[in-house]
């Protein structure tokens, strides 16, 4: 890989030296580590998105879909906020007496 991300190694513990090493890079969308062999076809490895111009996994190669993992965040942190602050007001509507 020409930029490589990061390099995974596979220990054993009974050996000293690395069982194996390789190449990784982390998916842009998922977060998901993926392990990138020397000889490896760069089709089956993921992918560059084009919106983000960022490395991808085969997984979300296929989505055609650019969510970033801090858009993801974002929106969970946004619906996080909706639903406290609907039982907020749920809350208060249900501790207020009735005027009835």
């Amino acid at each position: 890989m020409r930029n490589p991300g990061g390099v995974g190694t596979i220990m054993d513990p009974d050996v000293d030296q690395p069982v194996q090493e390789c190449d990784s890079f982390t998916c842009g969308h998922c977060q998901y580590v993926v392990w990138v062999r020397p000889t490896a076809n760069p089709a089956d490895v993921g992918g560059l998105c084009k919106q983000c111009m960022a490395l991808i996994c085969p997984g979300c190669v296929g989505r055609m879909v650019c969510v970033t993992w801090e858009q993801m965040l974002e929106m969970q942190e946004a619906k996080g906020r909706t639903f406290r602050s609907i039982e907020e007001t749920l809350g208060h509507a249900l501790n207020e007496p009735s005027l009835v």
